[in-house]
């Protein structure tokens, strides 16, 4: 359990990018605030707790030390040990409010998940090539099971006439398009490109608006024929999501774990908009390290 532990605290310290305080302390309020939001709207938003263990699937495919950690003889228990730990505070709220349902289900997923391989298979997919992330993480984390999920999520909410359910498919499908900026191009591609700082931002904004809009159109059509226009209000927040992602990816450049954090805490919190007054901050510092990328390297 030791090693699970240490394996946590990793994870946490990558999460935290060293030195700014500015950043860390906002993490924590985010985080904090979608815990709140949860606490007093259980019974409401409980099922975006199911999402959690997308966030755990991400780092697990990306992780590097599987190979090194293999050698132990206590392996798949570290990992789990390690995955429950990371997920602690959302787990302890989940028994709190004697959700015993979710938390097991939420527990099942997580050691599922520690003994996944990492293993890639081919499939053509039709996102615009100005993105290639956007191919690259879809083939290599199977990213296109979300889909189907996503959508049964909606037509299950349909039967109880429950349209929570059919909002947390939603929140599902934008996590998934989050899923290709967890990924970074080399820096000499972005200090060679045409466009410069803030243009080279809205470049990138501009294909994956395209490419979450092609992800969204399925389970749109289907939540529209199931719940018509009903929360309609809230539907462009979420649609909204995966743009986010991509300031994300430049904020945290160096930080996928903190971007991945902020991800999902702002998808939890989304419908209480305050999360969202980040988005400014978020896009100040993309573009600042955008400019530092290019220009530091022009300077030397």
């Amino acid at each position: 359990m030791r090693i699970s532990f240490y394996l946590a605290y990793i994870y946490y310290r990558k999460l935290f990018p060293k030195g700014d305080v500015l950043t860390i302390a906002s993490l924590i309020a985010v985080a904090g605030y979608a815990l709140y939001g949860l606490y007093h709207h259980y019974d409401s938003l409980h099922y975006l707790l199911w999402g959690l263990p997308l966030g755990t699937l991400a780092y697990h495919y990306q992780r590097k030390d599987l190979t090194l950690l293999k050698v132990q003889p206590q392996y798949p228990l570290a990992i789990i040990g390690e995955y429950l730990v990371e997920n602690l505070l959302p787990l302890l709220l989940m028994f709190w409010k004697a959700d015993f349902i979710t938390a097991i289900g939420v527990i099942i997923l997580l050691v599922i998940i520690a003994f996944l391989p990492q293993q890639n298979w081919v499939l053509r997919y039709p996102f615009s090539l100005s993105d290639p992330f956007w191919h690259i993480s879809f083939r290599q984390y199977k990213l296109i099971i979300m889909l189907p999920i996503a959508i049964a999520l909606i037509i299950i909410g349909a039967m109880y006439a429950n349209p929570n359910i059919a909002l947390f498919a939603l929140a599902i499908t934008a996590l998934t398009g989050c899923m290709p900026y967890f990924e970074r191009e080399y820096k000499a591609h972005i200090v060679v490109a045409t466009h410069k700082g803030k243009d080279y931002l809205l470049q990138q904004l501009k294909a994956g608006i395209y490419n979450s809009t092609l992800l969204f159109v399925p389970v749109l059509i289907t939540y529209f024929i199931c719940f018509k226009w009903q929360y309609i209000e809230v539907l462009p927040l979420y649609i909204a999501i995966p743009a986010i992602g991509v300031l994300t990816k430049y904020t945290f450049w160096k930080q996928p774990l903190g971007q991945g954090f902020a991800l999902l805490a702002i998808t939890i919190g989304i419908i209480y908009i305050i999360p969202i007054m980040a988005i400014p901050y978020f896009y100040y510092l993309a573009i600042r390290n955008i400019k530092k990328i290019q220009y530091a390297e022009h300077s030397h």
